[in-house]
């Protein structure tokens, strides 16, 4: 993804490309006038906000914003989530917070963080009504989630009982030279779709040393996953965004996804203010927004997630996520998993590509 930063100055523009009916939308909450008014008296004229968006969503975000604090200047830089949290930690090296919020796809950085007192506890109004995906300090909020299932390309394999069933399915020879996955060193999801399931002891080293032989092709992102099974180059994957598949069927691509015995792992996308932020009381209403059963609902229906405010309404299209056994793990337990980039250049030994 391209790093795009918007500005609610361009709110107008950004609402008729897209189409989004967020500029109809009032934030009624008593929270959200009180931090407006104590965000203009203490001069949070901005708040900048780190989100690997896709574009729809940050358009509607900045339309939600624009109709409701048009005197706060939103401005999203939007980059992948390892981008984020790299240009996080080299801000943090030099010594600068630059952004007020930030969102990531990588849950055990965010209990990280927390552990390394990172982010500015803040409870937001909407605390209860998110349930187990607020963290207890009130340090993150899991703001949407979705599915990391399996996928596959729907023309070359017609009958779903003829694919894998479960992760040790993959291992079966006659899927040799026909997987192919998102290389963790790139792509924050499978990262964590590996941590995970290593953490929770749904797979081991042995089991990665033997998906190794099956001459797996590994590409940058989970869109590259998306073109190598639509073209048939590889057609089947372990793992993958949902988002990039209900994407793909839009667009009349033989792929669709679903769910393996093993049960699917639910992605979190946790939220945050970094300590000592630039526009705290700014930062503060945005995450009010971003928890909100509004927001939520705006962004969810444009990135085709789950929301996580228990009072947010459904979004339409999206299968019941009960029928893919979803289960997620501990975030602080992902965080004493080895480090990010010890796995990642274990992994890429595991699979000779060191």
């Amino acid at each position: 993804m391209r790093p795009v930063t918007f500005s609610a100055m361009f709110a107008g523009i950004l609402m008729c490309a897209s189409h989004v009916q967020a500029q109809d939308v009032k934030l009624e909450a008593p929270i959200f006038e009180t931090l407006y008014q104590e965000a203009k008296a203490a001069k949070d004229t901005e708040v900048v906000y780190y989100f690997p968006a896709r574009t729809e969503e940050a358009e509607r975000l900045n339309a939600l914003w624009a109709e409701n604090f048009p005197d706060i200047t939103l401005t999203i830089v939007a980059k992948k989530a390892p981008d984020i949290i790299t240009q996080v930690e080299a801000e943090k090296a030099a010594g600068v917070v630059r952004a007020d919020v930030v969102t990531t796809t990588q849950p055990f950085v965010a209990a990280k963080w927390k552990a390394e007192g990172r982010f500015a506890p803040y409870k937001v109004s909407s605390f209860t009504q998110l349930g187990g995906y607020a963290d207890k300090d009130g340090a993150y909020y899991s703001t949407g989630v979705y599915l990391l299932p399996a996928a596959y390309n729907s023309t070359a394999i017609t009958d779903r009982s003829e694919l894998p069933a479960s992760l040790a399915d993959f291992l079966d020879p006659k899927w040799k030279g026909k997987i192919v996955l998102a290389d963790p060193a790139t792509a924050g999801n499978t990262l964590t779709f590996f941590l995970a399931l290593l953490q929770n002891g749904e797979i081991t080293w042995d089991y990665l040393a033997k998906l190794a032989t099956q001459d797996v092709l590994f590409v940058r992102g989970n869109s590259e996953v998306v073109r190598a099974l639509a073209s048939g180059e590889r057609v089947v994957a372990p793992t993958i965004s949902s988002f990039n598949i209900f994407v793909s069927k839009e667009k009349g691509q033989s792929v669709d996804f679903y769910g393996l015995n093993d049960g699917t792992l639910l992605a979190e996308q946790p939220s945050g203010i970094l300590a000592g932020a630039p526009h705290p009381i700014a930062a503060k209403l945005l995450l009010e927004v971003l928890t909100s059963a509004e927001g939520q609902a705006i962004q969810a229906d444009a990135g085709k997630y789950w929301p996580t405010n228990a009072t947010a309404k459904t979004i339409e299209g999206l299968p019941e996520l009960a029928s893919f056994n979803p289960f997620s793990v501990e975030l602080h337990d992902l965080s004493d998993d080895k480090s990010a980039d010890e796995f990642i250049q274990r992994f890429a030994s595991t699979f000779g590509r060191d």
